[in-house]
């Protein structure tokens, strides 16, 4: 029997105590601690914890040290400033982490992170959940066997509209810092984060490596009170002259993508989150679905487990998910956040009747550079600006990016 602990079980930490319960229900996951801050607010879950012999804390910290040596795994759905501390004590602790997306803000926090698993020996899996299904290996195994021939361009697109609410969620949502600590939320470090973390894995040259990144150039905005980015474009280079470009924004009006097309000599790869169609040059079609839902999590937690009982299991590991924050602080350094001027800005509501501050022609702007692979420029709309490009060669610490 697996021995697990979760820190948190609100926001997004209410997946991984589902997770978690549905596990244990099936006798394959004993949960024996749960640090839980609000607990007036959580008392159902935290009725059902007690009840099944769960030890509940307000301090990870004491959890950690009551139940040092006892965890076999400890889920880490917190704030994206506590992954690092968190995650590193609880490997300290003798437990193997599953850690939420991003691994973390910086890559001095990876590298952290990284030398606690070489010196405890234990394993970090990261919550990019697309990385743990079988479609996205598929992928990854049809473009390393050349069947779309030489790959040269991956790229996304992403529209998803965020209100004011969600970014009054939590203290630290759009923001660079909470407190002293960075956190760099952005639409490509959150809520889309996985599709960029996906273009990085398709385009590294064997199956567990993604790409090695030689440089990256952004463009960073914001029209939303916030002082992180909601609406971005990035361009990653690289070593082996592949060029990634990833356009997202949470200044729009409906939903739509994220939508991948992953461009071959041969043909191309195009995915979203329902399925995966390849077009070959030579008029071949093979379309296949993706996971879905419960499908989804299920995956995620047969691999962990698996991996936990010593068995070969396929896991997004720490140098998959750094590469992500690699790319991430390289889209700092090279850009400013820049404030859209609000002569370019509508706030509306949204269908609950919430402010949502939008781009007008947003969605034009990004799908025409898409389409052109490109990065939109003071052509398309007046207030667009570039960053320079960053050469990413022996990168090794975020240095605080650039400002206006």
């Amino acid at each position: 029997m697996i021995n697990a602990a979760i820190i948190g079980v609100s926001g997004f930490g209410r997946v991984h105590y589902d997770d978690l319960v549905r596990e244990y229900q099936q006798k394959r996951v004993s949960i024996i601690g749960a640090t839980i801050i609000n607990q007036e607010e959580e008392k159902e879950r935290c009725d059902f914890l007690k009840s099944i012999g769960c030890q509940l804390f307000t301090d990870y910290k004491q959890m950690l040290e009551v139940l040092c040596g006892k965890m076999d795994i400890c889920f880490i759905p917190t704030g994206i400033a506590m992954h690092a501390p968190m995650s590193i004590a609880a490997m300290r602790a003798g437990a193997n982490v599953y850690v939420e997306k991003p691994l973390a803000a910086t890559v001095q926090e990876a590298a952290a992170i990284h030398e606690a698993e070489q010196e405890t020996g234990k394993f970090v899996a990261v919550g990019y959940q697309t990385m743990y299904q079988p479609e996205t290996r598929k992928i990854k195994e049809y473009i390393l066997a050349g069947k779309i021939g030489q790959v040269h361009t991956l790229k996304t697109y992403g529209f998803w509209p965020r209100n004011i609410e969600y970014y009054q969620r939590n203290a630290w949502a759009g923001q660079l810092k909470s407190g002293s600590d960075w956190v760099l939320d952005s639409p490509f470090s959150n809520a889309l984060a996985h599709f960029l973390n996906l273009l990085s894995f398709y385009a590294g040259e064997s199956f567990a490596k993604p790409a090695a990144v030689a440089s990256v150039q952004a463009g960073l905005f914001h029209a939303k009170p916030i002082t992180s980015a909601d609406t971005a474009w990035i361009k990653t280079v690289t070593g082996d002259a592949k060029t990634l470009l990833f356009y997202v924004t949470h200044s729009c009006t409906e939903q739509e993508g994220p939508v991948t097309v992953i461009c071959g000599e041969l043909g191309e790869i195009e995915y979203d989150n329902t399925r995966t169609v390849i077009r070959l040059k030579d008029g071949t079609v093979e379309e296949f679905a993706s996971s879905q839902d419960l499908e989804v999590r299920t995956n995620v937690m047969d691999a962990i487990i698996g991996k936990l009982h010593g068995h070969d299991r396929f896991i997004c590991s720490l140098e998959i998910a750094a590469a992500h924050t690699f790319i991430c602080n390289g889209a700092y350094e090279s850009c400013a956040v820049h404030k859209v001027p609000s002569e370019y800005v509508k706030i509306i509501e949204d269908n609950s009747g919430v402010r949502l501050d939008v781009i007008p022609g947003i969605r034009d702007i990004i799908l025409k550079a898409f389409q052109e692979n490109r990065m939109p420029d003071n052509h398309d709309a007046p207030w667009i600006t570039c960053g320079e490009v960053i050469d990413m060669t022996g990168y090794q610490q975020f240095r605080g990016g650039k400002t206006v």
